[in-house]
């Protein structure tokens, strides 16, 4: 049986289809459009340009899903259509798109989809650094400790302070590092884990630029590790770029230019916060976590 997930997330709509062997995901296909929905999140509401553009990126990708032979469809959204006060309005219009129901799903909810989609296990902890907001999730095995979402996001950031200068970026860091403190106390006192995963775009991102391969590959990248040092360095040298320098590095989509410093702030703050030296990179995240969620849940 061959399943498929599109998660809508604040910068980009996803799909993920595959099938289950028992254990794991396999014969995977992903597919990914870039509308970032939250840059037209204005005054709480989400112009109707944004939801025109990720509405018929929706569409698309449930008509991909289907022609992979996916016999069912799930849709959720995250932080951009949360923080909406038309969200229900998009959610509407998507699942129509769609051909299924749109369930907007909690932060808590997606910090623990991230942990099931990334974890392999023991002691770990998982950071999922989306558009909007950024999830925390602390666990053993199967078991979550906690988990949490903050208004933390790459694009969010970028929106409220755009990183064009050195200072910029140190001042971003410090700011993230004074919101995980504050709202993130009650995970930062479960103590340390023995490793920690990081996923979403700014993830693969920085593998894709530490390995200088024109895009996150899975079978050079996934599993590749990256020091709290080189993450500084990667934010340092990113700042001090011209946004036409930016998208001359080879990994780095040329979309993405504006706003990877803000998510490398997030990044260096959270691993100073929650005292990690080295962080694993792995393109599995939320809907990795759902599908395995309702494979687990069928079977």
């Amino acid at each position: 049986m061959r399943l498929g997930c599109i998660g809508v997330g604040s910068n980009a709509i996803r799909l993920l289809n595959a099938q289950w062997n028992g254990t794991s995901l396999c014969v995977p296909l992903r597919e990914r459009r870039g509308t970032r929905l939250f840059a037209g999140l204005c005054g709480g509401m989400l112009t109707q340009e944004s939801m025109d553009a990720s509405v018929n990126a929706v569409g698309e990708l449930a008509r991909l899903a289907r022609e992979d032979g996916a016999c069912g469809l799930f849709v959720f959204a995250t932080s951009a259509v949360r923080d909406a006060k038309n969200g229900d309005e998009f959610t509407a219009r998507a699942s129509e798109a769609a051909g299924t129901p749109v369930e907007i799903i909690t932060g808590e909810e997606e910090a623990i989809l991230s942990y099931l989609g990334a974890s392999e296990g023991g002691k770990c902890g998982v950071v999922d650094i989306g558009g909007g907001s950024t999830e925390f999730t602390l666990g053993e095995g199967a078991r979550i400790d906690g988990a949490i979402s903050l208004q933390m996001g790459a694009v969010r950031m970028h929106a409220q302070t755009p990183v064009q200068t050195e200072q910029d970026y140190e001042q971003a860091v410090e700011r993230c590092m004074k919101i995980i403190r504050r709202d993130a106390a009650g995970l930062l006192a479960l103590g340390a884990r023995d490793a920690w995963c990081g996923v979403g775009g700014t993830m693969t991102t920085l593998g894709a630029m530490q390995m200088k391969t024109p895009l996150f590959l899975p079978d050079v990248c996934e599993g590749m590790t990256i020091r709290v040092e080189e993450v500084a360095q990667w934010g340092r040298k990113l700042s001090r770029m011209t946004l036409s320098e930016r998208r001359q590095i080879v990994g780095l989509m040329p979309q993405r230019a504006d706003i990877i410093p803000s998510g490398v702030a997030i990044l260096e703050a959270s691993m100073r916060c929650f005292s990690v030296r080295e962080i694993r990179l792995s393109a599995h995240g939320n809907m990795d976590g759902f599908l395995k969620k309702k494979f687990r849940e069928m079977y």
